[in-house]
């Protein structure tokens, strides 16, 4: 991020532009899509929500809200996770891409 503080107001560089920066400011995107998909960088910086309810899924949501309340380390740890998982997933698609690459270039007679 390039958040910075210039006196008591915090202020965030987006592209050449200033502008002020209020940590409490949430953006909320809506779509129609049934299963939307995103790159795995912006999916790590977001909360993606799925309003179709289920049983399980409802579980699942309910039991992360307890555990966040209950045992914040364990809460702390499976965020982590999810984060490395979602490095490890943009890691995997640039060897993949790396590996093509020098593939395509490689002479004929490997």
């Amino acid at each position: 991020r390039s958040v910075f503080r210039r006196g008591n107001v915090m202020y965030l560089r987006l592209g050449e532009e200033e502008i002020e920066y209020n940590p409490d400011f949430k953006l909320y995107f809506q779509t129609k899509l049934s299963n939307p998909h995103y790159k795995p960088e912006i999916a790590s910086q977001c909360t993606i929500i799925n309003f179709i309810a289920t049983e399980r899924g409802l579980e699942d949501q309910l039991l992360a809200k307890v555990v966040e309340l209950e045992r914040r380390d364990l809460e702390e740890k499976s965020k982590a996770l999810a984060e490395a998982a979602i490095d490890y997933q943009i890691q995997l698609v640039a060897l993949e891409d790396d590996l093509l690459k020098k593939l395509a270039e490689a002479p004929e007679d490997i």
